[in-house]
């Protein structure tokens, strides 16, 4: 049994170097309410439609715990939420109308995302003037599911893997938990918090990971006012993050953490390629970042790495298990060592995760950790040939050449 400080996972946040204003409400408070009643503008609830585009079906459903997004309406208040659910993810989305990303790549980004979109459905712009929310939770439905797809191209799994006549541990067909993955957004600080305080019984208002003891599922529970600032592009990278961080700790079940550096790294490896100049890393009170650029990690590795005694070794940053002291650039150096081994084989990182995640359970989750924490450098060396020494010298001369080159 785990207990409710093993179960509550808060996700990390550091401050962008530039906050921008949270999303213009242009319309009025009933804005939300009135695109509900009038339903989804671009499937229309058609079948073949919402078949192309992933829906499953809109609210009300089951969501958690053996409650349904009705309950959540009745706490929240009717029409308020969004509600879709798609193939591996249940979605309640009560984000307002916001504007266009204002950096060029972000923005280019964005109408990538909508020109695939618009191939499957042409009601849906194929380069957008406003991202209202029924685009958005489109946009979150693709987005959740290519993560999905993603992790699981990584550890080598398919759906049929966690059929019940398999053999893979794992208790569900969902990466082998027993239902479907939830990802919340609201808008307010308030909304969430009422959410937190009833369905989950803890205090939070800003981003938080908790796992659904009941029926096995792990949300992602996000405020836009509590990111303080954060654009769309910055939470989109901030979903992503956390997202790849569940997919991590509900893989063949929830019950036990990856090492800390490891899953961090990981995350940050897909969050990263979303356009932004956010980041998902806290800057602790002793380290000094140069907010200008605390979003280049490739400049700043470079940099680092040309010093002896600037990067933190492999003993120094897998002996950090603590999130509160796990700084920016335990953060940094994290996703850089992942950058690298997914350079040298992607196939066999994931097989590594794989390794980590099919250890039985004992039901300690503490000491479970410690015991992946020590298995994690003997599989380095079993499948890359990296002891910590060669590790840290043989990444230190990756980045050197490789970050020289690379302008992101």
């Amino acid at each position: 049994m785990l207990s409710n400080r093993t179960l509550l996972h808060t996700v990390l946040i550091a401050w962008a170097l530039v906050c921008v204003p949270l999303f213009a409400q242009k319309k009025g408070n009933n804005e939300f309410t009135k695109l509900l009643k009038k339903g989804d503008p671009y499937t229309k609830k058609d079948p073949a439609m919402m078949k192309k585009l992933g829906v499953e079906r809109y609210g009300p459903f089951p969501w958690a715990d053996h409650f349904s997004t009705a309950d959540i309406d009745k706490v929240l208040g009717p029409d308020r939420v969004i509600w879709m659910e798609t193939k591996h993810f249940r979605i309640g989305l009560n984000l307002k109308t916001g504007p266009l990303p204002e950096d060029s790549k972000e923005r280019k980004a964005l109408n990538e995302e909508c020109k695939a979109l618009n191939k499957l459905c042409r009601k849906i712009p194929a380069k957008a003037r406003k991202v209202g929310p029924w685009l958005r939770v489109h946009l979150y439905a693709q987005r959740c599911e290519k993560a999905y797809e993603q992790f699981s191209k990584l550890v080598g799994v398919t759906d049929s893997s966690f059929e019940a006549t398999s053999k893979v541990i794992g208790k569900g067909p969902y990466l082998g938990l027993p239902d479907k993955y939830l990802l919340l957004l609201f808008q307010k600080k308030s909304d969430m918090a009422r959410y937190m305080k009833r369905f989950c019984n803890t205090e939070a208002n800003e981003s938080m990971r908790f796992y659904h003891k009941q029926t096995g599922q792990v949300v992602l529970a996000v405020s836009q006012e509590g990111l303080e600032g954060f654009d769309g592009p910055g939470l989109q990278a901030h979903v992503i993050y956390a997202l790849w961080q569940n997919l991590m700790n509900g893989f063949r079940g929830y019950n036990y953490p990856l090492p800390m550096w490891f899953s961090t790294g990981i995350a940050h490896y897909y969050s990263r390629q979303v356009k932004t100049k956010f980041v998902n890393a806290r800057i602790t009170d002793t380290e000094s970042v140069n907010r200008d650029e605390q979003n280049k990690w490739v400049k700043k590795m470079f940099r680092r790495s040309k010093h002896e005694g600037a990067t933190l070794s492999y003993e120094q940053l897998s002996a950090m298990n603590n999130w509160e002291k796990f700084g920016f650039h335990a953060h940094m150096q994290s996703w850089s060592r992942i950058d690298y081994l997914m350079t040298l084989d992607s196939e066999k990182l994931g097989m590594i995760i794989d390794k980590l995640k099919s250890v039985p359970s004992s039901g300690d989750w503490d000491a479970q950790a410690k015991q992946l924490e020590r298995m994690l450098p003997k599989l380095l060396f079993n499948v890359f040939e990296l002891d910590g020494a060669t590790f840290d010298e043989n990444w230190r001369k990756w980045v050197l050449k490789t970050y020289a080159k690379r302008k992101d």
